[in-house]
């Protein structure tokens, strides 16, 4: 295959995962068809069977596709040290601030969590979901865990529990993304500042 007909097909499958995510923050699941995908997307319908069996085929596609580019702002280490990268996963699950990620779509929120939410919910029936999510919760859970080892190494964290700090800040990030998506009725403001206080008495080592 030449470069041109590579790039052709990257340029085609982004258009398909960016179709996607703009469909799947309209009109969620239940809405989802490949035919409202390719018409979003300005390509015949048959041209995603090229590249994917079904719809539960491209979704799954889509998860891979928007970890990789979009999902989390924590792919490299922060100058500012750990304790600024766990600020960035914080922010990220209870504000939606997404720091530096830009997605092309003017009207899309990346910070809603609504399209992350509607596919998780399959998750729940669905063993190829809940396979997929079980990896994304492990590759969440092993990045937050090198942050607080840094941080422990660094001295900036007091010497504690790792894999069950993690999990205890897993759950309330993924809860309040879950709630974020899913109700009007969330104080983030209030959760985040108990959080801060579980923080500084657990994790923060003393200045």
């Amino acid at each position: 295959m030449s470069d041109s007909t590579t790039d052709d097909a990257l340029d085609t499958r982004e258009r398909m995962m960016l179709a996607t995510l703009r469909v799947l923050g309209d009109h969620g699941y239940a809405g989802l068809s490949i035919q409202r995908i390719a018409d979003e997307a300005d390509l015949s319908k048959s041209s995603f069977y090229h590249f994917f069996d079904d719809k539960d085929d491209l979704l799954l596609s889509f998860l891979d596709f928007m970890l990789a580019r979009y999902g989390l702002p924590f792919e490299q280490e922060s100058p500012d040290g750990p304790k600024a990268e766990l600020d960035a996963y914080l922010a990220f699950a209870l504000d939606g601030v997404t720091g530096d990620i830009v997605i092309p779509l003017d009207d899309f929120d990346p910070g809603s969590g609504r399209p992350y939410v509607a596919l998780r919910s399959q998750a729940t029936f669905d063993d190829d979901y809940r396979g997929r999510f079980t990896d994304i919760d492990a590759n969440i859970h092993d990045r937050l865990a090198d942050v607080i080892e840094r941080g422990i190494d660094q001295g900036v964290f007091r010497d504690v529990d790792v894999h069950a700090t993690t999990e205890l800040i897993m759950s309330v990030m993924l809860g309040s993304l879950f709630r974020r998506a899913t109700s009007d009725q969330v104080d983030v403001d209030a959760v985040r500042t108990q959080l801060d206080t579980v923080l500084e008495s657990h994790l923060y080592a003393d200045d």
